[in-house]
């Protein structure tokens, strides 16, 4: 209440100030209650516990669509989560909040989840949300020709997110894994979403990014060169990561997100104009042609993935690359990383 909007000669008006700010104080207590009080587990009677997802990058991205079709959807809501989305910049960063407990789930790369336990932390990997390395490659290079094998790279820069993002580690672990034929290759880091500027400034050849941005990309002029889920195969490239401590003390939470998610991929296989959809309301100055052509290329291409269980293929995958490049001394040492029992339960039969 602004109290320039109170007639001071007016005792009666003051008596009503008083009464409205007492009601606005009391709305205000019941909501806070309602959600918990300061990061509490909520109230059951108000059919809803709030979560907060803890996303890589700045900003929404479509290779993240299971998360936002469960969200836009309801699903999460249906499960009795109350489900709110923050940024956290780069993949250590995202871990680094769940484990410091601003955030329940974190939305990222899993193998994050895998480097904390092995320096001791109790952390997990419960679902898949990108199935496969959701990332292309564009160029406005006409002499960049099609990247179909680890010998077309040779002598070229290419324009990566900034370490210790998967992008540019599994470009320093093919580097790394090939490394007389690609002696002349480099990695050229950027900020997260100044890939092109690399193109536009002559600073890379080819520039690695998500969707919708390849798709953007390809709408004005860029060529596709480089397609990441067709060049690794599965790969856990996002996961749901979490502490163990919330799964041992939230399990019907943790059930209910992770139900969410998979009607979400379901969903989504059987009708992609769902996504399509959300896709579309979640990125309105996008054309719609854009929205259905990264859409479908995700679905095409299997970065969105049939179900949300970390299967054995694409979780060795990720951790041979974390190998590689030394992230993972052992990888039978973070083997209790993974829990499917959630996801397989949400697959049901």
């Amino acid at each position: 209440m602004n109290e320039n909007h109170i007639s001071k000669s007016s005792s009666r008006g003051v008596l009503v100030g008083v009464l409205l700010l007492a009601v606005v104080v009391i709305a205000g207590g019941i909501y806070f209650i309602s959600r918990g009080g300061s990061g509490g587990s909520g109230n059951a009677d108000a059919g809803t516990t709030p979560i907060t997802v803890a996303q890589w990058g700045q900003e929404r991205y479509l290779i993240y669509l299971p998360l936002y079709v469960a969200m836009e959807e309801g699903y999460f809501e249906q499960e009795g989560l109350d489900v709110d989305l923050i940024f956290t910049g780069n993949d250590d960063q995202t871990f680094a909040a769940v484990l410091g407990g601003s955030a329940q789930f974190g939305i990222g790369d899993p193998a994050f989840a895998a480097i904390a336990n092995q320096r001791g932390s109790k952390a997990q990997v419960i679902a898949l949300v990108v199935g496969g390395v959701a990332i292309w490659g564009v160029t406005n290079n006409d002499s960049v020709e099609v990247i179909e094998k680890p010998s077309d790279l040779a002598g070229l820069r290419v324009g990566t997110f900034p370490s210790p993002s998967t992008n540019y580690t599994l470009m320093r672990a093919l580097i790394n894994d090939h490394s007389e034929e690609l002696s002349g290759t480099s990695v050229v880091e950027a900020d997260i979403g100044s890939q092109l500027a690399l193109l536009e400034s002559n600073s890379a050849d080819i520039a690695m990014v998500l969707e919708p941005a390849a798709s953007v990309a390809e709408s004005e002029g860029y060529r596709v060169v480089y397609s990441s889920p067709k060049f690794h195969g599965p790969f856990a490239f996002t996961g749901v990561t979490t502490t163990t401590t919330f799964v041992n003390q939230n399990s019907e939470q943790t059930a209910g997100f992770v139900r969410g998610l998979q009607r979400a991929v379901r969903a989504s296989h059987e009708d992609p104009s769902i996504a399509i959809r959300v896709g579309r309301s979640l990125f309105p100055d996008l054309p719609e042609q854009v929205v259905q052509n990264a859409v479908r290329r995700m679905l095409e291409e299997n970065t969105f993935p049939d179900d949300v269980t970390v299967n054995a293929e694409a979780w060795g995958a990720l951790m041979q690359v974390r190998q590689t490049v030394g992230d993972i001394r052992d990888a039978s040492l973070v083997a209790e990383t993974v829990n499917n029992t959630f996801a397989e339960a949400a697959k049901g039969p």
